[in-house]
């Protein structure tokens, strides 16, 4: 399997665009019992269904956990003073912002994603905005309207061009001697020729899926923004790292199914053999004590 891969040529035609809604104006499409995005314009190949919210607590609650809190860029002071402004692009189902609005109750959050699957109303608290918008539009706010910009795993979502736009856009809105905050994480796997054959189907798409080639070096570019600092921590996948490895893996495991549709379609395979391909990286992930490296890259607008 993994040499079929490594010759490949890889499909880069988006395969929702077959996916008929029976309503233009209906908000998801459906595609073998799991619900995407209804824009024609938009390139995003993940799901946004209850299974998808699932995946983004656990992810979330790793990320909590791993690294002892929600954001990297000195602005506890500011977030606790009140009357400070923060934007979450491409929120999700909000689980960072309901957490920060929850310990910096005096501060303002908006979070903007273009499927809508915000919490119930009754479980957002008062200082939070959810806006359901296409980032492809741009970001709807004026030049210099927020403290702090924040931004998760979207750069390995989303086709790259489109990206750096969304980064333009979060500088623009930003304010002078504002905070903007880029999380984002990449498997750390001994299986070379697997991580390449990921990364070329997400390619074939038009996505970078290794972040660590192209966020730092975007950012360092943009002369907006003064230096840009750098973190990361390593997070273990497999049993062999106890419970915290084990939960890892079962992300993992929910990542291979939202990535499902994006590598069936880009290496030509049918589900079955993408399930084969799975389960033996399953096994090699506890038998070369895999890792998730996540990287958090932040800056202060000059």
């Amino acid at each position: 399997m993994k040499n079929e891969r490594s010759n490949r040529e890889f499909d880069s035609s988006d395969p929702l665009k077959s996916v008929n809604s029976k309503n233009i104006l209906d908000s998801f499409r459906y595609f073998k019992g799991r619900r995407y995005h209804n824009l024609t314009d938009v390139t995003y190949l993940f799901p946004n269904d209850d299974k998808e919210v699932e995946r983004l607590h656990l992810q979330h609650n790793i990320c909590r956990f791993v690294w002892k809190n929600n954001f990297s860029s000195p602005i506890h002071e500011l977030l606790k003073s009140g009357n400070a402004k923060v934007l979450d692009i491409g929120c999700g189902a909000g689980h960072w912002i309901i957490d920060m609005a929850k310990e910096y109750p005096q501060a303002t959050f908006v979070g903007i994603d273009m499927s809508p699957i915000f919490p119930d109303v009754k479980d957002i608290p008062s200082n939070v905005i959810f806006l359901q918008l296409n980032l492809n539009d741009g970001i709807p706010f004026p030049n210099e309207t927020f403290d702090f910009v924040f931004q998760r795993f979207l750069c390995n979502c989303v086709v790259l061009e489109k990206w750096k736009f969304y980064v333009k856009e979060m500088i623009r809105v930003t304010i002078p001697g504002g905070w903007l905050e880029f999380f984002e994480f990449e498997i750390d796997n001994s299986d070379k020729q697997l991580i390449e054959a990921i990364h070329s189907g997400f390619k074939a798409k038009g996505i970078n899926s290794s972040p660590e080639t192209c966020v730092p070096q975007f950012l360092e570019k943009c002369q907006e923004l003064s230096k840009v600092h750098y973190k990361e921590i390593y997070i273990p996948i497999g049993d062999w790292a106890g419970p915290l490895g084990t939960m890892t893996l079962t992300y993992v495991s929910m990542n291979f199914e939202t990535i499902r549709l994006l590598l069936t379609s880009a290496w030509r395979i049918d589900d079955e053999s993408y399930d084969s391909a799975y389960d033996v990286s399953k096994l090699d992930f506890n038998a070369t004590k895999t890792y998730i490296k996540s990287i958090r890259w932040f800056s202060k607008k000059n």
